[in-house]
Order: C-alpha cells, then sequence, then structure tokens
C-alpha cells in the first residue's frame, strides 16, 4: 500500500511537468512594426515594415497592404515581401500623384496573423512645364505666338495660355490669353498690333499645385537684326578652348541661328569655320577642340533672324604651347665609366620627349632618354646616367627637347671622364712594382718610393751618419732608424729635397707631385679639409690611434713613415705622413704636404731641403 502511494506521487508529479513544458512551449503571432514611408514621389514611395519577433514560429509571410482608404487589410491590396523576422521594404509604383494612401505592415507564422500600425502619406504634385514658343508669322500688325506643356507635373494641366503686353513681366501687367487644357503645344494670333510697340509675352500653365511659366520673349512688327555679343574665349588649353556669345535681343523676331565664326585669320566670317549653336536669345558656348598648340584664333559671334544675320565683336586668344626651352645643368656623379647629366625643360604646356645626345665629337652619334620623360610642366629637371663610357675620355653631350611644334636642342656642352678607380702597377729603375690608382684625372702610387737609384741608373747617396746628413747640401736618403729590414718595404724611403731636385726620381713617365697637382688632388676629394681621412690607411695597425677620420676610399693608402729632421733624428712614426712636392719655395725650403694620426683634413707647408721625407709619384 506505501508503494502505492508512492508510485502515485511521482506520476503526478510527471503530469504536472509535462503540462507545464508543453505550455510554455507554445508559440504565439508574431510582432510586426510598420516602417515610415520614404523616397514619397509623383508615382511612388518606398513602403515597409520589421519583424521584431517570430512569436516562437517560422514567419512564413510577410508584406504590406495599401490602399486609398483606411483598414487598407480589408480594402486595400495585399504586397508579400518575402517570409522571416528582421527588415523589408519595396517601391510601390503607378500611384495617382496629390493622392493619400493608407499603409499597414502584416506578419503571418502558423499561429496566425499580426498587423503593424496604420500610417499615411500623400504622392506628390509638381508644377507643369511650359516652354514659351518663339514669335512665326509677323506681319506689321499681326503675330503668332504660343508655348507648350510638356509636363502636368503629376496633375492635370486644368489651364495653359500666353499673357502679353507691351511691357516687361507680362503676366503681372498684360493681357491674358486662355487657349484651353492639358498637355501639348498651343498658340494664338495677335493682332491690330503697332510697330511702335515691343511687344512681350510668356506661356503659362497651370495644375492643382500652382502656375507654372516658360520665358519671356519679346518682339516688334517692325524688326530689325538682332544684337549679338561675342564672348571672350575661356578655358584655353594647347588643343582646346570654350568660345561662345550672347544674344541680348532678338531684333523684334525668332533669332532661327546663332553661334560662332572661327578660323586663324582676322575676318572669319569670310575665311573661318561656321559653328551653329542653337537659337533664340540668350548666352551660348561650345568647346572646340583638336586645335593646334601656340595659335593665334579669331571668333566672331553671330545670330540670325529673318531680317538677316547680325556679328559681335571679333575676339581673338593663343592656344597655350610653345618650342620647349632647354638649359645645360651641372652633371653629377662623374666615373671612369659613367656619368648622370642633368638638364631643365620648360615644356611650355605641351607634352615634351627629352633626351641627351651624346658621343666623342660633335657628331655625337648616342643618345639616352630623360629618366622622367616626356615632361609636360615648366622648369622641369630631367637626368639621364650613361653606362659603358671609355675612361679619361671627352665627351659632348647636349639636350633635344621635341614637342608638337618643333625641336629644340641645347647648346654643346662636355665633360672628361675620370679614371678613378681604376688600378695598375708601375716598376721602379730597381725593379720594385708599385700598385697605382686613378683618382680623378690623375693616377698616384699607392705605396711610398723605395728606390736606392735614379731612373737613369745612377746611384742614390744613401746617409746613415746623423752629423754628415745634418751638414749635407746634395741629394741623400735613409730609411726610417737606419733600419732598411724593418721599414723599407712598408714605409719607403726618406728623401731629402734634393734628390727631388734632380727630376730623375721617379720611375720613367712619373715625377714628384708640383702644388698644382697637390691641390687637384684635394679639390677632387671636396678639398683639404676632407681628403686627409680619405687618402689616410684605415684601422690603426700602422696608424696611431684614433686616426680620426681615415677611410681610404680612394685607396691611396697614406701611411704615417716619419720623417729625418735636417740634425740627423727620426721621429713621428705613426703619428704623421709627409711627402715632398717638387715645388723650390726659396733657398733653404721647399714645398710638401702631411697627414696627421688626430686630424681628417691635410695640410700644406714649407720645410728645410735637408728634411728626409716620403715620395708619391704621380704619372706624368
Amino acid at each position: 500500500m506505501k508503494k502505492r502511494f508512492i508510485y502515485s506521487i511521482i506520476l503526478s508529479s510527471l503530469i504536472i511537468v509535462f503540462i507545464t513544458c508543453e505550455e510554455e512551449n507554445k508559440a504565439v503571432p508574431p510582432t510586426v512594426d510598420t516602417a515610415s514611408v520614404d523616397e514619397i514621389y509623383n508615382t511612388s514611395a518606398k513602403v515597409g515594415g520589421r519583424v521584431t519577433n517570430d512569436g516562437g514560429a517560422e514567419i512564413t509571410e510577410r508584406g504590406i497592404y495599401w490602399g486609398i482608404s483606411s483598414s487598407p487589410e480589408i480594402n486595400g491590396t495585399k504586397l508579400q515581401i518575402g517570409t522571416g523576422i528582421g527588415i523589408f521594404s519595396e517601391t510601390l509604383s503607378d500611384l495617382t500623384p496629390g493622392v493619400r494612401y493608407y499603409i499597414k505592415a502584416y506578419a503571418s507564422n502558423n499561429v496566425g496573423t499580426s498587423y503593424g500600425n496604420e500610417t499615411f502619406f500623400t504622392t506628390q504634385i509638381n508644377y507643369p512645364s511650359v516652354t514659351t514658343l518663339e514669335v512665326s508669322e509677323l506681319t506689321l500688325n499681326t503675330a503668332k505666338i504660343g508655348g507648350n506643356v510638356t509636363d502636368d507635373g503629376g496633375y492635370e494641366v486644368a489651364q495653359r495660355g500666353i499673357y502679353w503686353g507691351t511691357d516687361t513681366l507680362p503676366q503681372l501687367t498684360g493681357n491674358k490669353v486662355v487657349l484651353g487644357s492639358g498637355l501639348g503645344e498651343f498658340s494664338h494670333t495677335l493682332t491690330e498690333l503697332s510697330s511702335s510697340f515691343i511687344y512681350y509675352y510668356v506661356a503659362y500653365a497651370t495644375n492643382i499645385k500652382g502656375t507654372a511659366y516658360g520665358d519671356e520673349i519679346s518682339f516688334s512688327t517692325d524688326p530689325v537684326i538682332p544684337t549679338v555679343y561675342t564672348i571672350p574665349a575661356v578655358n584655353i588649353t594647347s588643343n582646346s578652348a570654350i568660345i561662345g556669345g550672347n544674344v541680348s535681343s532678338n531684333g523684334g523676331i525668332t533669332v532661327t541661328e546663332r553661334g560662332i565664326y572661327w578660323g586663324i585669320s582676322t575676318s572669319p566670317e569670310t575665311t573661318g569655320t561656321k559653328l551653329i549653336i542653337g537659337s533664340g536669345t540668350g548666352e551660348f558656348s561650345d568647346t572646340l577642340i583638336n586645335l593646334d598648340p601656340g595659335t593665334d584664333y579669331y571668333l566672331k559671334a553671330f545670330a540670325t533672324n529673318s531680317i538677316g544675320t547680325a556679328y559681335g565683336d571679333e575676339k581673338n586668344y593663343t592656344t597655350l604651347g610653345e618650342e620647349p626651352l632647354v638649359t645645360i645643368l651641372e652633371y653629377t656623379d662623374l666615373e671612369a665609366y659613367n656619368i648622370t647629366l642633368k638638364g631643365l625643360v620648360s615644356a611650355n604646356d605641351l607634352s615634351t620627349t627629352v633626351e641627351f645626345e651624346y658621343g666623342t665629337t660633335t657628331a655625337y652619334g648616342s643618345s639616352i632618354a630623360a629618366i622622367n620623360s616626356p615632361v609636360t610642366e615648366n622648369d622641369d629637371t630631367v637626368s639621364a646616367t650613361i653606362l659603358g663610357l671609355t675612361p679619361e675620355t671627352l665627351y659632348h653631350y647636349r639636350i633635344k627637347a621635341e614637342n608638337e611644334l618643333g625641336i629644340v636642342y641645347s647648346e654643346d656642352s662636355t665633360f672628361t671622364t675620370v679614371i678613378t678607380g681604376i688600378a695598375g702597377t708601375v716598376t721602379d729603375i730597381d725593379g720594385n712594382v708599385y700598385q697605382t690608382i686613378g683618382i680623378g684625372y690623375q693616377e698616384w702610387m699607392t705605396e711610398n718610393l723605395k728606390t736606392k737609384r735614379y731612373n737613369d741608373t745612377d746611384s742614390i747617396t744613401l746617409v746613415i751618419n746623423d752629423s754628415i746628413w745634418s751638414e749635407l747640401i746634395t741629394e741623400g736618403y735613409c730609411w726610417y732608424n737606419n733600419d732598411e729590414t724593418s721599414y723599407k718595404n712598408v714605409y719607403g724611403g726618406l728623401y731629402n729635397w734634393h734628390v727631388v731636385n734632380t727630376g730623375k726620381l721617379c720611375p720613367s713617365g712619373w715625377h714628384v707631385p708640383t702644388n698644382e697637382d697637390i691641390s687637384e688632388l684635394f679639390d677632387y676629394l671636396g678639398g683639404a679639409n676632407e681628403a686627409g681621412g680619405l687618402l689616410k690607411e684605415s684601422g690603426t695597425v700602422h696608424w696611431k690611434s684614433p686616426n680620426t677620420g681615415a677611410t681610404n676610399e680612394y685607396d691611396f693608402n697614406a701611411l704615417p713613415g716619419g720623417k729625418r729632421f735636417d740634425d740627423g733624428t727620426f721621429d713621428f712614426m705613426t703619428v704623421e705622413g709627409n711627402w715632398w712636392s717638387s715645388y723650390d719655395y726659396s733657398t733653404h725650403n721647399a714645398s710638401y704636404f702631411y697627414l696627421l694620426y688626430n686630424y681628417s683634413n691635410s695640410l700644406q707647408s714649407y720645410i728645410n731641403k735637408k728634411y728626409g721625407m716620403s715620395i708619391r709619384c704621380i704619372k706624368d
């Protein structure tokens, strides 16, 4: 009995849970909102809605009911717009202008259909579109005038016609002639007119929105030729321009043709081309194309009515463009085998191709296009890098610039390729082989001289004794600290200036540098302040630290060989390098240049001819 009671309780609990879950999962109708209507025009509008909740079941249909009465879900038209939740919209078309329409969104699931709030909108109505037609059938006392309704604005044109009178704004002060309703052309013949007056008229059309007017037109029963002005050309380019005119008066009768005569000579109405640009009064314009650059053109506006043709003043303009202008600029990056040439080109508003012509004579023979060719701007810098040149060779070059108006050449200019970086060797009379290097237009030894003989095979006096050295007034040489083994191959010999003065010290075809040779070297390297660092061997294997600024960029390998003083003593090894010049400064002194371990500049001075210093030979 107790077990049965427990089973009953459990069964009852399960039934309650089942019923509760069933109630919780029961679906309801969806929730939907009607969206505001937008993009409202004469005959169309955008409508829609949003399903915000599907009610627990799939949305099988959604859309809009619409019509011209309230409760469109009963009296209107159903427009289905998809399924599911979210925003939906559609554009209604073929509506009637000026009518109120009612809108209501709906959404359906398997439980039922829900509706959004009802809203409404009214389609637009515009003013009619009407033009005033030019006068026709003009006599001394009659004229036919009229208009044309081209668009009713979305609602029936209830009335159309003409206002006319002897004053401007005839719709305010003149006579009204009603000429029917609806779309299309209409006309009326005025009678009993007088040649003493200018008459003004304007067409009108009226719908529910209001009244629209065409342009005001004037005429006279005793007409004359029109009045026309030539407007100066604008937006002038190298091959186009906008030209035009203004018919300020039709002369009392319709202007049937207007336009421009144009050409490259004066009196274009007789020598040029006729360009028709419509009819009637007012401003007119057109664009001439395919013109020639840098050319003078002449213009004259014209306007024609039944009385005759009138002309405006003659105007002229010049299309943009001239032959280019060219100027040679300083070349850069001159090396043994290549160079960068530069120039300045003014294209004068025309696309201009630019090239550099070059060769070993003024016949040139080779050319290369400028990097930024063609150019179109003024004062454009152009350049071209030429490769594959021959070292130490004179070249001629010039700029060639070409546009539609012609070819222009710059003046001839020249450059001579250098021998920088070109290595070689030279052998002295003793058989010592020296490495050489080109720097600018000079070829230098990259090692200090170490010969014991002149180039004519005569021996140079070796002087070891200090006292003898100090008294020496003739040629003599030595090795630093009189130690040939330690110093000869690295630092070379130390020679007094009397040896230099013989003119026989360097190998045949070479010489001890002059002051001018030394200055040329320094100038090529950017000046004395830069030259020292560029010439010194880098590092501190031979130079004392810090060896300031040393890069040896040109492989000159300048070493600190020290010197022998006029008293015969030695000093300054690793601290400074000293090299004789061939220049005889005075009776007791001669010029030399030197480099220091703690400076990046190079220095020139003079010193007693008895000193023993290094020699760097330069090729003749």
